[in-house]
C-alpha cells in the first residue's frame, strides 16, 4: 500500500499536502481515529505533545521540519508566558 492515498480521508490528505499539522486543542474522535490509522500504516508521522511542545502530525518525509516546528511553537509559548509574567518596568522620574 502506498502512503499517498485517499483511503484515510481528507484530513490525512491535507497533512500530506501541507507537510505538517499542529494540534493545539482537542480534535473530534473520528478525525483522531483516521489520523492514528494513517500513522499506524506509515502514511503519517506523529510527534507527541511534550510539555509546551504541541502534538504534530506530519508527512513522513518531513520529520526534521516537524521537529523544528514543534520547537518553534514551544519557544513561542515560552515567550508569550514570559511576557505576561514579566514585572512591569518602572518609569524613571529623574
Amino acid at each position: 500500500m502506498t502512503r499517498y492515498t485517499a483511503a484515510f480521508g481528507r484530513n490525512v490528505e491535507m497533512i500530506l499536502a501541507q507537510g505538517s499539522r499542529v494540534v493545539r486543542g482537542s480534535i473530534p474522535a473520528q478525525v483522531r481515529k483516521e489520523l492514528r490509522a494513517a500513522v499506524k500504516a506509515g502514511a503519517l508521522g506523529h510527534l507527541k505533545k511534550d510539555g509546551l511542545k504541541p502534538e504534530i502530525f506530519y508527512h513522513p518525509d518531513h520529520k526534521h521540519g516537524a521537529i523544528e516546528r514543534q520547537k518553534r511553537e514551544a519557544e513561542y509559548s515560552i515567550k508569550c508566558i514570559a511576557t505576561v509574567i514579566a514585572p512591569p518596568t518602572m518609569p524613571d522620574f529623574d
